[in-house]
């Protein structure tokens, strides 16, 4: 089963997510490259197993692999997990396998994964979020009949088509052949050079003026996932990247900047008692540096 004392540390760190999950003194220096939440299935059935799988790889050489916070999976019954560590040229890759199942239907959204480090370019001790996951759970899967009576007249019936089929085909291209051979050949078109197109440059407080508009005025997740995506363009980011590979790319230098991307993280994917504070945060840093 999933430790319980991992899920106990993963609700005691929801409470405040600004506060790291464990001492600086306990956490390892590692440069962490990608932290990622799936499953096997996007539409799992009610009361079939399937899995979750976490990823995540580092840059460094490691034997283990501490500190991953597993969300809190209220609408799945836990069946049981496997971890396995693989250390490579490259670095160390992290993998763990959840077993659950879904005892009702319907859209089942999980919280992103949780993981503190030191990050090794700056030595500061650093919470990764991975990917939120949403699911459809659908009813029960069906059963298939365990004869199939009709299976010999459908395969007779699909080979009986195939060669229809290339008859057709066959009898299309003669007749497309025969059409261009009878054709004379046409002048060819005049050429037409088009200039380039001038890429049209946004400036980046108008930009983060939007941003804070579309939050003030809308204060609700829905906001601060519309400011995340804005802000996330403006750096030429995509919303499915995860945020250490935000904060890496160039354009996301600027301390200010890293810290209201990490704030946006905050507010979009926060539970709902710290929502209201996570969006007030976040409106103040867009407030301040769109001015």
């Amino acid at each position: 089963m999933v430790r319980i004392a991992r899920i106990g540390a993963l609700a005691a760190a929801l409470i405040v997510l600004a506060a790291p999950a464990a001492s600086a003194e306990t956490l390892a220096r590692l440069t962490v490259t990608q932290l990622t939440l799936a499953a096997d299935t996007s539409t799992p059935h009610v009361e079939v197993p399937f899995h979750l799988i976490v990823t995540a790889h580092v840059r460094e050489r490691v034997t283990e692999f501490d500190n991953v916070n597993l969300p809190i999976l209220a609408e799945l019954e836990l069946l049981g997990d496997e971890h396995t560590l693989v250390a490579q040229s490259g670095g160390t890759t992290y993998r763990e396998t959840i077993t659950v199942v879904a005892h009702h239907s319907g859209a089942i959204t999980i919280a992103p994964v949780t993981f503190d480090a030191i990050d090794a370019l700056d030595g500061k001790a650093k919470r990764y979020f991975s990917n939120a996951l949403t699911l459809h759970v659908s009813g029960l899967a069906l059963a298939a009949p365990s004869v199939d009576i009709w299976g010999p007249m459908r395969a007779f019936a699909f080979v009986a088509l195939r060669a229809i089929l290339l008859l057709a085909g066959i009898g299309a291209l003669l007749f497309v052949v025969g059409v261009l051979l009878r054709r004379r050949p046409s002048p060819p078109p005049p050429v037409v050079t088009l200039a380039p197109a001038t890429p049209i440059l946004r400036d980046p407080k108008s930009q983060l003026r939007e941003a804070y508009q579309a939050l003030r005025t809308e204060p609700t997740r829905a906001g601060a996932m519309r400011a995340r995506h804005l802000v996330r363009r403006m750096v030429g980011a995509t919303d499915a990247e995860t945020l250490g590979d935000v904060l890496r790319r160039p354009l996301a230098a600027d301390p200010q900047l890293r810290n209201l991307l990490r704030a946006l993280e905050r507010a979009g994917f926060t539970h709902e008692a710290d929502l209201a504070v996570a969006i007030a945060a976040a409106t103040a840093q867009l407030e301040h540096l769109s001015q």
